[in-house]
């Protein structure tokens, strides 16, 4: 008998035993199916050939000698926060032409601590699960992770710096967690994390036959000054406007006829992307647009509209007439931009003067406003005799 109740007592146990090993087996499978889906959801965000995410919002917190305090509140906004970016191509990074490559969670705090004292490593840590949940719930996110695996490290491609964030996406955004964080003597505000929305949600601009912009352009609502006459002149693929006593001419660019990766790396694409998305339009290569030296940036939206965005204002202008009179452009003030530009070969025409004397032709690197960070600066002054 007692054989009999030491055999049942046995059977009991071994049955039990399977019936926690299969509900565990059941909660993993659960919880690896959230973090897969966390981590499936940034994927596919960020899958596209090309996406431009510009900054929404940012949160902050005090941090004491006790560590990160749990009340975050939204963060007042410098310019550089304003203006940052990230462009992710096929689930890679870049931001201010920097090309980042995604780590492990191990290798990243490897690497990172690779760059700390090993006297001061000690003061290093790391945020929560909870505390990386606390940070998207304030910033709007309808995703939190389960695990820190689930977010996106990243260190530059050349060299191994780490960033002392993660990233984790979901549909139209992108959010930014800090990670890491040091030790800190006196109270003080930090950053926790930011929020950038995809610039896909904006206005698209479709593509325009460059050879259709020609002629004449004007913004009938502008109030006329020395500095904004309310009327643009195209000319043989050159945006022309008159300023005070001068020409000034840029490059109208087809960003068709760039490749994706260099416009990707590309500062000043990235920053006129923002500026278009500022005023809700989504600026992408397929754009025909250009620019002034006062940081305008000119977009045709079809060939009968164009827009000026800079400034904090957009500014519209028609397509009046397929011609540009004498009177508004001289044929000679362009054949000094034409003949200056060939007689200087690295060098482009970008302002021509004509006063009583002898006129005087500002000559820049570049005229090309939308992808380079030079273009119209005057490097030299040529006086036409």
């Amino acid at each position: 008998m007692r054989k009999v109740i030491l055999g049942l007592v046995t059977s009991l146990l071994v049955i039990l035993a399977g019936c926690g090993a299969n509900q565990a087996s059941k909660t993993k499978s659960k919880a690896t199916a959230a973090d897969n889906s966390v981590v499936k959801n940034t994927q596919q965000a960020t899958r596209a050939a090309s996406k431009t995410w510009v900054f929404d919002q940012a949160v902050s917190s005090k941090q004491t000698k006790r560590g990160l305090q749990d009340t975050l509140t939204t963060s007042v906004v410098s310019k550089l926060q304003a203006d940052s970016s990230w462009t992710t191509a096929k689930g890679q990074f870049t931001s201010n032409s920097i090309d980042y490559q995604r780590v492990s969670l191990a290798k990243w705090k490897r690497d990172g601590l690779k760059h700390v004292m090993k006297s001061y490593q000690h003061t290093v840590h790391y945020v929560s699960v909870a505390q990386v949940n606390a940070v998207l719930k304030k910033l709007g996110a309808d995703v939190q992770i389960h695990q820190l695996t689930d977010l996106v490290f990243l260190e530059t491609k050349n060299g191994g710096e780490p960033l002392s964030t993660g990233f984790v996406a979901s549909g139209h955004h992108l959010y930014e967690i800090n990670v890491e964080y040091r030790d800190a003597d006196t109270p003080t505000t930090v950053d926790r994390g930011t929020k950038y929305t995809d610039t896909a949600t904006k206005t698209a601009v479709s593509h325009v036959d460059p050879a259709d912009l020609a002629g004449t352009w004007i913004a009938p609502e502008t109030t006329t000054s020395a500095t904004d006459t309310g009327k643009m002149m195209v000319k043989a693929g050159y945006l022309y406007q008159h300023r005070y006593d001068s020409f000034e001419r840029s490059a109208v660019q087809d960003l068709a006829t760039y490749s994706l990766t260099s416009l990707n790396q590309n500062t000043t694409y990235a920053e006129q992307k923002r500026n278009a998305a500022k005023a809700g339009y989504h600026l992408t290569n397929r754009v025909v647009a250009s620019g002034d030296s006062l940081g305008y940036l000119y977009l045709f939206i079809s060939k009968d509209k164009m827009i000026r965005i800079g400034q904090g204002d957009v500014t519209t202008y028609e397509h009046t007439s397929a011609t540009v009179a004498p009177a508004d452009l001289p044929t000679a003030d362009v054949k000094l931009f034409d003949q200056t530009t060939k007689k200087h070969p690295g060098s482009a025409a970008s302002t021509v003067t004509v006063k009583a004397g002898a006129p005087k032709v500002g000559m820049s690197s570049s005229v090309k406003y939308l992808t380079d960070p030079e273009a119209g600066q005057i490097t030299s002054e040529i006086v036409i005799d």
